[in-house]
């Protein structure tokens, strides 16, 4: 049951019978303070104005036409006119029910029921190391996919990822040139390592010496053509590596894609269907074909080279023939940092005049930059802080935390996985869509502050009551003793999980879950649970039982697994 929709409807029909007119959009929220009731409006307010009336007498008016509810215990007016409702114990009493026969299920909504979406994120490189940008780009769209699914869409978690190119091309010749043998029999980050340190070396000779860029660019040309037996091997090779190392990155993640994307394989689409709009959309210009998107307020940009090979432009523009080939999205979001913000903004509009779809049916989420205290991430210059080293030291942290625990050692290992993963994902869900995010690893990785971990302990702490317990009686009856702020919160995690959609930020779940873990440690600190004369043993049972399928619900949407210890 919606009890928000169900007030709205009170709201309305109260409207009626006084004979006023009302708005199409009635705005109900939860006040800042638990105390000041579970849900506020302001419709007296903003309609006095339209009235000529006391805002404080039309919300006196108001609430005495309001119908009696059985969820409703009390309507007061506060302020100015401030209509404000308290939910009665029988709401709460329904409300755990709800939860502790939903299990898993509990929190889903209808909104996407019937529509395709596609969630493309983390698209990184092949021939180049995974960076931490990578990983904010990552928990945001895994999140979104999760999200979505939880909304009854039609869920497709996919990547694109970058075969062929100049950054190929500067790592093949790097790999010829520096001086080194390829690795073997080196774990997949090692490979990986190695081709990214031949990316650098290549990438700083390409900028320094006219005969090494020359030697390049033919190189990038025979990767498109593939007429260079020898470069072809290395090439073979170096893919291969890289799509092995990125499993290893993508299951640490919990990252599981539908499908992948490759620019080898949207590049010769988006060509075709470039030059088949020259004079149309797009305009040929020295040798190049280009679309001015000065004409729409935006930049000009070159989609085929004077070489006649494909921008990054070009292969988008593949890549939204290739989406809507194979699955024909009704939401396709797409998740980069926002330097590319412009950049998208051009494509999309060029790939709309194309197919109309394309432009209406895409959202683009530009998030903000990620900031360590190395200062910004730059893989031109080799200055990268490589994704596994990052987790890795997350890790090393977490072991250090644990040594003292009853805990075997590989277990150990396993659960820091899971807390490290924890930690930087929340780091970066927490922060709204767009904002940048500084990451300090000890307040990340702190057990009992705003962090991943911490709502990992609360779990933990919850299922370490509950498995003291033989069985808990779902026959529970209405509280006896007084409402707590936990019960306040519990049952808004739907409301929650509709406002992460609707603005597509997780930063709205994230932060309930922390405000509801923070409740329940309240909660467990301040009430005997386990004392079987308590009168309302049961209750807090159910509560509690509530509590972990709702954070553990919350953190699946964040991306993030439960541990059992700590």
């Amino acid at each position: 049951m919606d009890i928000k929709l169900e007030i709205e409807n009170l709201i309305k029909e109260s409207l009626k019978k006084i004979d006023i007119g009302f708005l199409k959009n009635i705005e109900i929220v939860h006040p800042d303070i638990l105390d000041h009731g579970d849900y506020t409006c302001n419709i007296a307010m903003i309609l006095a104005k339209k009235e000529n009336k006391n805002p404080r007498e039309l919300a006196e008016q108001i609430k005495a036409y309001i119908s009696n509810h059985e969820y409703i215990e009390k309507i007061e007016i506060a302020g100015s006119g401030f209509i404000n409702f308290y939910l009665s114990k029988k709401f709460y009493q329904f409300s755990l029910k709800e939860i502790f026969e939903k299990k898993e299920n509990w929190g889903k909504n209808q909104i996407l029921r019937g529509k395709v979406f596609l969630a493309e994120h983390t698209d990184p490189n092949l021939f180049k190391e995974i960076h931490a940008g990578h990983l904010m780009t990552n928990a945001i769209g895994e999140s979104i996919y999760r999200i979505a699914g939880f909304s009854d869409a039609d869920t497709k978690n996919i990547t694109f990822q970058g075969d062929v190119g100049l950054h190929i091309a500067k790592a093949i010749w790097g790999i010829k040139n520096i001086g080194e043998e390829l690795p073997k029999n080196k774990i997949p980050f090692e490979k990986q390592k190695f081709l990214g340190q031949c990316y650098v070396f290549g990438e700083k000779n390409f900028s320094e010496n006219e005969d090494v860029k020359n030697n390049i660019l033919k190189i990038n040309k025979n990767i498109y053509t593939r007429e260079d037996d020898e470069q072809n091997k290395i090439y073979d090779l170096g893919c291969k590596w890289s799509l092995e190392y990125l499993e290893t990155i993508y299951k640490l993640l919990g990252s599981k894609f539908d499908y992948y994307f490759l620019e080898s394989e949207t590049f010769k689409d988006g060509q075709r269907i470039v030059e088949e709009n020259i004079g149309k959309i797009f305009k040929k210009s020295n040798g190049a074909i280009i679309f001015e998107g000065s004409k729409y307020g935006l930049h000009d940009r070159v989609f085929i080279n004077s070489e006649g090979l494909p921008t990054y432009e070009a292969k988008d523009i593949g890549l939204f023939y290739k989406k809507w080939e194979k699955y024909n999205p009704d939401i396709s979001m797409t998740v980069t940092g926002s330097e590319q913000e412009q950049y998208f903004e051009i494509v999309q509009k060029a790939g709309g005049m194309i197919n109309s779809e394309w432009e209406e049916k895409t959202v683009h989420l530009a998030h903000g930059k990620l900031k360590l205290s190395s200062g910004k991430m730059s893989s031109r210059e080799g200055k990268i802080i490589r994704a596994q080293e990052w987790i890795n030291s997350a890790i090393e942290s977490i072991i250090d935390k644990m040594k003292d625990r009853e805990i075997d050692e590989e277990s150990v290992k396993e659960i820091s996985k899971k807390i490290a993963i924890a930690g930087i994902k929340y780091s970066i869900l927490k922060v709204s869509a767009g904002k940048d995010i500084v990451y300090d690893e000890k307040k990340a990785l702190d057990f009992a502050g705003n962090s991943g971990p911490y709502l990992q302990y609360s779990y933990v702490r919850a299922n370490s009551i509950l498995k003291k317990v033989e069985e808990i009686n779902l026959d529970i009856s209405v509280r006896k003793g007084n409402i707590s702020g936990l019960e306040k919160l519990i049952y808004r995690f739907p409301e929650e999980i509709k406002k992460s959609l609707k603005f597509y930020s997780s930063h709205y779940i994230a932060n309930y879950l922390y405000e509801l873990a923070s409740e329940f440690n309240f909660f467990y600190g301040n009430t005997k649970i386990l004392d079987k004369n308590n009168e309302d043993y049961f209750y807090n049972l159910v509560l509690v039982k509530s509590f972990a399928q709702t954070i553990k619900n919350g953190l699946y949407l964040l991306g993030i697994e439960t541990v059992d210890k700590m």
